[in-house]
């Protein structure tokens, strides 16, 4: 599916409407911007990108942009190393694999603090599979190899004492494909995806859950501390080439986690459009209850949360723990920073 967002001209009453609009500032590098999205435009992981998308703090920041939903993180990244695109939205991870590759990538700004993967199991395979070590030999569901949830049940296997590769795992995409994957046939054990295809299993009683990271809780236990989940992220070519364009990105999306901080549901979904939900409301409405809290903060990357990513990486690519990487090469508070002087929380509604 695509987006495009023109640039308008708004009047004291929208800007006064919609929060602080970039007045006079640093001119724009670059004003058209391709972001390419890794996964369905209903998953929850993406909640505070597609605020900023159609609350239009783009187009505040003078920027207009072609939004691009791809299959997965893995294909989004791709356009992105390719040239397609200027901008990946995806997970934070990538910036670390892509650097031992020899393509440096910074993380504008990162929107997810729980990575909101859910580790489901079949419910005729419960009484079965009681554990994360009951996997072994099992058919997991993942959205792609090497993918964020390709990584997250690898990781939990290895630390449950288990070999990851004594699982197989089968490339199933997100959202109604994930859905669909687990009802029809009886191929699939577990696996691996994020709201709202888990609450639509669960709440159907076709899977249960094991391992939950929506919560801050959730995300300790499954990584031992403060993680790192989607963020906008470019070249740092890109970076260096487009510095005040790479601020007003950042900018846009910060503005949307303030914003966020207080918004109720409803205004969440009176934000959006109906296409992001109308294939059912309440599915989303509780989705969204259930994940809120993952954008709820400032977005300032620390060291833990950045190791605790590679590490978790390092299951699926063993070489990354002999890796030498540049985190500083990776992320950038100073955008964020600069950012967060423009727009304070509470953000008004």
């Amino acid at each position: 599916m695509k987006h495009c967002l023109m640039i308008v001209t708004f009047g004291l009453a929208a800007l006064a409407a919609t929060g602080p609009a970039s007045a006079e500032g640093p001119a724009l590098e670059k004003k058209n911007l391709t972001i390419a999205v890794g996964g369905s435009i209903s998953q929850m992981n993406k909640v505070a990108y597609f605020v900023a998308l159609n609350r239009k703090y783009f187009e505040q920041e003078g920027l207009t942009v072609d939004s691009n939903a791809f299959a997965s993180g893995t294909a989004a990244l791709q356009s992105l190393v390719g040239g397609s695109a200027d901008v990946a939205e995806g997970a934070y991870e990538h910036t670390l694999r892509m650097q031992t590759k020899g393509v440096n990538i910074t993380c504008l700004v990162p929107y997810g603090r729980y990575p909101g993967n859910v580790l489901v199991v079949r419910k005729s395979e419960a009484d079965k599979i009681k554990t994360v070590a009951d996997l072994k030999g099992k058919k997991i569901g993942v959205s792609a190899p090497g993918s964020s949830t390709h990584n997250f049940v690898a990781g939990l296997i290895e630390r449950a004492g288990a070999n990851w590769k004594d699982a197989s795992y089968i490339s199933i995409g997100t959202g109604p494909s994930a859905v669909a994957a687990m009802k029809t046939g009886g191929e699939l054990d577990a696996l691996v995806n994020l709201d709202p295809a888990i609450n639509a299993l669960v709440a159907e009683g076709d899977a249960s859950i094991l391992v939950d990271s929506r919560t801050e809780q959730g995300t300790k236990d499954a990584f031992g501390g403060s993680y790192l989940a989607d963020c906008l992220m470019v070249k740092n070519d890109f970076l260096k080439a487009n510095p005040n364009t790479s601020q007003a990105i950042t900018n846009a999306i910060v503005h949307a986690m303030q914003w966020l901080k207080t918004a109720s549901i409803d205004d969440i979904i009176k934000s959006l459009p109906p296409s992001y939900y109308k294939n059912d409301e309440k599915l989303y409405r509780m989705s969204l209850e259930r994940n809120l809290s993952a954008f709820q903060w400032d977005g300032l990357v620390t060291p833990e949360a950045a190791n605790n990513v590679l590490a978790s990486i390092a299951v699926l690519d063993p070489a990354l723990k002999q890796a030498k990487i540049d985190f500083s090469l990776t992320y950038d508070n100073r955008l964020i920073e600069t950012a967060l002087k423009k727009y304070h929380s509470p953000l008004s509604q």
